[in-house]
């Protein structure tokens, strides 16, 4: 009776560490997603700069187009800094729910190339090993 009683809290214990082993991870991995995204952000800000820089430096017209840029490089260093993975899954889904046909249309197409390559690569596999 006391080797089951130790075997039961021997599990228990192993189960507890690694639920806080998967916690830990769950934590660790959610702040380097964190850290990579307000990298990202401030790496397209730093772009928007630079085009607003070099715009300035050339004709107006070539201003005005790089100001363009330098706003939707800013924009997008906004929304990636302000959403994290969640929202940008959510913004996709209702994409999609408004543009069902087209959504529908670029699924397949991805399908298909996906497809396509994996018949490829699983036709060469075929062939470089009947050559072995």
């Amino acid at each position: 009776m006391t080797t089951l009683k130790t075997m039961t809290e021997s599990a228990a214990e192993l189960g507890k560490e690694a639920r806080e082993s998967i916690e830990e991870l769950g934590r660790s991995a959610n702040k380097r997603l964190d850290e990579a995204r307000d990298e990202t952000g401030e790496a397209l800000h730093a772009a928007a700069s630079s085009v607003r820089t070099t715009g300035r430096k050339g004709s107006e017209a070539i201003g005005n187009l790089a100001t363009g840029a330098a706003d939707k490089l800013d924009a997008t260093a906004s929304y990636v800094e302000d959403h994290d993975l969640r929202d940008v899954a959510a913004g996709l889904r209702r994409f999609g729910r408004r543009h069902l046909t087209g959504s529908l249309l670029a699924a397949a197409a991805i399908g298909f190339l996906a497809g396509s390559a994996l018949s490829r690569a699983m036709h060469s596999c075929g062939r470089s090993s009947e050559g072995a």
